[in-house]
This record gives C-alpha cells, sequence and structure tokens, in this order.
C-alpha cells in the first residue's frame, strides 16, 4: 500500500452552539485521541494517516455526562504522527486549537429535533432508524465532497453518525465507540424510578436501544466501551464484538495542587443536567447529610457541575453549595476532604472519581459508581451503598486523617499505574490498526 492509510472519527459531543468551542476542544481529550510523539516512520505510520472527527447530535433528554476535561493543551501527545480531518455540528466558524490538530474541517448546522412531551413521549415513534436524526447536510457531504477512498476506519464515537453513511462507504469498516452501553443506563434509570410515566418513557427508551443495538449496529465492525459491565449487555444484544478500553484522565492537570482543605467539607461533582447525578444529588443532601450533621454539625457539602435545574439549586443552604457551571472544578475537589460518589443508577466508568484519585482524594462511593475502576475497599477508596453506611464511612475518614491520607493515596497510585489517557489511548490505537 503506497502512503498512509487514514482514520475517519466521529465524536459524539454536545452540540458546540450549547457549550462554546471551548468545550469542543475538552471533548477532544476526553474521548483519548490516539496522539502520539512525532519520531521515526513505523508500522504504525503506515497504516494511519488521516482522522476524521465528527460532533453529532446527542439524545436531547437523555444524554451522556460530558466531564469537564481540560482545554487541549500542547504536549508531545497531540505531536501526532496521524493526520486529522473534524467533521462536526456546529453553527459558528471553528477556530483556535481544533485548527492546529485538524488538516481539513467540515462544519454542519444541527438537525432540529421535536421530541415529544408528557405521556406522548411514552408512545410516540418506536423505531430504532429514529433513535438519532439524521441531517441531510452530512449526507450529502459524504455522498459528494468527503470520499471513502481518503479513510480505512470509520471510528463513530456514540453511535449517532455512521447511520449517515451512503452506500459508497460499505467497504469502509465502523468503530463505534459507544462509551456507555444505553441498554444498561436504561436498566438501571428505569429500577431506581418510582414514578410510573418517568418509568415508563424510560423503558421505551430502553427498548429502542436494545432493537438499535440488535439491529442498526450490524453495521459496525467493532464496538467500544469502558466498562467489563457495559460489554456484557452489549454482548447480550447485539453479535457485533465489542472491546472495553477504559476512560483515563490527565495525571498532571489533576493533581493535589495548593489549595487547602476546609474541616468537614464534603464534595460531589458532575454534569448536574444528567439524571443520575441529579439522582445521586438528593441522595446525598437528603438522605446522608443529616446522618453526618447529627454528630458532625460543622461538615459541609460543595455540589459543583453546570446546568443545575432548579430542584438541584434549591438543595443549596448554609451547609450545601450548588456551583453551577465553574471554569475549573479543581479547586472545590482539592479544598474537600473527601469525595463522596452516590450514584444509584448509570452506566460506564465514572470520570468524576478518576479525577478525585488523581487529586489524591479520599472516597466514599457506592459499588454502582466503581465498575471498572479497579477499586478496592479499604485500599483506594471505601465502598458504602445505604445511607447509614455511607455516614458511617465519611464519619470515620474526618476522624481519621491517617486512613484519610492512605486511601487518597491508593487512588491516586491506581490512576497512575491504570489510567492515563497514554495508556488508553495506547490501546484504542490498537484496535484502529486491528479493525483496518
Amino acid at each position: 500500500m503506497n502512503g498512509y492509510r487514514r482514520v475517519l472519527r466521529y465524536l459524539w459531543e454536545e452540540p458546540l452552539s450549547k457549550r462554546g468551542l471551548g468545550s469542543f476542544a475538552m471533548a477532544l481529550i476526553g474521548a483519548g485521541l490516539a496522539f502520539r510523539p512525532e519520531g521515526p516512520h513505523g508500522l504504525q505510520d503506515q497504516l494511519i494517516d488521516r482522522l476524521l472527527s465528527s460532533l453529532p447530535y446527542p439524545e436531547a433528554e437523555f444524554d451522556i455526562e460530558n466531564p469537564p476535561f481540560p482545554s487541549l493543551r500542547r504536549t508531545p501527545w497531540t505531536a501526532t504522527r496521524h493526520r486529522m480531518d473534524l467533521l462536526c455540528f456546529h453553527n459558528a466558524a471553528v477556530d483556535g486549537e481544533p485548527l492546529e490538530i485538524f488538516g481539513r474541517i467540515w462544519t454542519m448546522p444541527p438537525p432540529p429535533r421535536q421530541p415529544p412531551r408528557g405521556w406522548l413521549g411514552a408512545i410516540a415513534d418506536w423505531n430504532p432508524r429514529s433513535l438519532y436524526p439524521r441531517s441531510p447536510a452530512v449526507e450529502k457531504l459524504l455522498s459528494s465532497e468527503i470520499s471513502p477512498g481518503d479513510y480505512d476506519v470509520v471510528w463513530d464515537a456514540g453511535a449517532s453518525m455512521f447511520p449517515h453513511l451512503p452506500p459508497s462507504w460499505d467497504h469502509v469498516p465502523v468503530v463505534a465507540d459507544l462509551v456507555d452501553d444505553m441498554v444498561l443506563t436504561f436498566w438501571r434509570a428505569a429500577q431506581s424510578e418510582s414514578v410510573w410515566l418517568k418509568k415508563l418513557r424510560i423503558l421505551k427508551y430502553l427498548t429502542v436501544n436494545l432493537l438499535f443495538e440488535r439491529y442498526c449496529m450490524r453495521r459496525t465492525a467493532h464496538c467500544v466501551v469502558v466498562s467489563e459491565d457495559d460489554a456484557a449487555v452489549f454482548r447480550s444484544v447485539s453479535n457485533v464484538p465489542v472491546t472495553v478500553v477504559q476512560n483515563g484522565v490527565d495525571v498532571d492537570f489533576f493533581n493535589s495542587g495548593s489549595v487547602g482543605t476546609v474541616s468537614g467539607r464534603l464534595a460531589f461533582e458532575g454534569a448536574m443536567a444528567f439524571p443520575p447525578n441529579q439522582q445521586a444529588a438528593h441522595f446525598l443532601v437528603e438522605e446522608i447529610m443529616p446522618l453526618i450533621w447529627a454528630r458532625r454539625p460543622d461538615a459541609s457539602l460543595t455540589l459543583v457541575g453546570r446546568d443545575p435545574p432548579a430542584d438541584i439549586v434549591a438543595l443549596a443552604n448554609d451547609r450545601v453549595f450548588v456551583t453551577g457551571a465553574v471554569n475549573d472544578i479543581r479547586p472545590y475537589v482539592q479544598e474537600a476532604e473527601i469525595f463522596v460518589c452516590p450514584l444509584q443508577s448509570g452506566a460506564g466508568i465514572k470520570n468524576k472519581l478518576l479525577q478525585a484519585w488523581a487529586m489524591g482524594k479520599a472516597v466514599v462511593a457506592t459499588r454502582l459508581s466503581v465498575g471498572g475502576l479497579g477499586a478496592k475497599d479499604g485500599e483506594n477508596l471505601l465502598i458504602r451503598d445505604s445511607p447509614q453506611a455511607i455516614a458511617e464511612g465519611v464519619l470515620q475518614l474526618l476522624e481519621n486523617d491517617q486512613l484519610r491520607i492512605l486511601l487518597g493515596q491508593g487512588g491516586r497510585t491506581n490512576v497512575e499505574n491504570m489510567f492515563t489517557w497514554e495508556r488508553q489511548t495506547d490501546l484504542f490505537e490498537q484496535l484502529l490498526l486491528a479493525t483496518s
């Protein structure tokens, strides 16, 4: 083969018009791009050349959580030997760092979507092919301007864009980077939902996603998820091969820092528009904190995360602080003595825990929060599930400085050994090479 082979990447992320181009750059880091240092050309250079990224349009109501990763920065990992292109839904011009990373850039306005509300949401449109909105403009672009001959692998992170590929692309294998398995996500959401109409709507989404994975995903050559739990559910639904490539964390950016800790301060972080984070915040404030305050009335809690709805904002008081969107989550986590993660639903790997570990924080988390993270109770965190057990774990750590420090060091060691972006991107790159 003459020259390099090329990779087409679709990166699933929220429409940039909602969060600005800064979020666009963060999403690139968060997805674990296969950046490699410059150096002598080798076999990989002969196999991978061009990467075409895209930001498809997510499901409006049940969006995947997008954690606040740092801006893309000039490091040896961005001095890549692999050329990249970008196709994204965006209503403004692309500037800044993406221009340094990508060769060609195409932008398209997000396709409109008007999901039904109320009881209609539980019964309207069960067609899995309608799960994601279609963009005629993207289909035309892929048919007439972007040549399939330029690419050997389609990397679709989210599986919402590969249905746009016309028949002329049929010979190009697709790697669908699902991150979380949505069947598992909705199953857990349904189990924890008590309102029958909301549960019915969640079960509707679960069914449509199951049908999408079973039938529509046949177009893909390989799928990727971030935990074994997600992979097990996907294997039970689809015959498409699936591989676990876990998320990573920037261990240099997320560090212990110079911010002093506040006595009795706890922290929980996550996008507050994400239903599992909302549920966890209510669980923490309404059921766990009263048990902690009974013995430590000086304890306080910071809920960090963008887009908190009114019911989350209403949780704030003189001992509970709701930040909303912040430019940098690190100071809020660094000042906490303990990071608490009481998730009751959701799937995938919890980046919030990787970040807290990287900052050397002692963690108390539910069992559901720690899937795929190499969590060891008593070594790098405390695993507790009931309100009483979580409160007792927090109080134990508030009263035991030595154990708190030991768990923080264990968490930091875990991410340094297992969850750096360098490690995860190497694994993902090998998967792309094998698929191409």
